[in-house]
């Protein structure tokens, strides 16, 4: 929905899968059977002017900065679906 005028319309459009990091937290409560802990919830901005709310892999709670490059993987969930999660982008620490 459009935060300024709440239109449900929408246009697809194809994404790099590249972006920085905006803002992150480590979530250890409540859990939930269906994640692993610490989850790593991220705000990502994508190249192209987009920003997601997803979670990091392949870091490590100290290794995560403000600002670093990322790119998308996708993650198995519920009923054979994949949900993109974001990893350190290649040639970053």
């Amino acid at each position: 929905m459009c935060p300024h005028c709440r239109c449900l319309e929408f246009e697809v459009a194809q994404l790099s899968g590249t972006g920085t990091l905006y803002s992150y937290a480590v979530l250890h409560h409540p859990r939930n059977p269906a994640f692993d802990y610490p989850v790593l919830a991220a705000l990502v901005d994508l190249d192209e002017g987009i920003r997601l709310v997803s979670s990091l892999v392949d870091v490590e709670p100290s290794g995560i900065e403000i600002g670093m490059r990322l790119q998308v993987t996708f993650a198995p969930a519920a009923g054979d679906r994949l949900v993109p999660v974001f990893r350190p982008a290649e040639g970053t620490r």
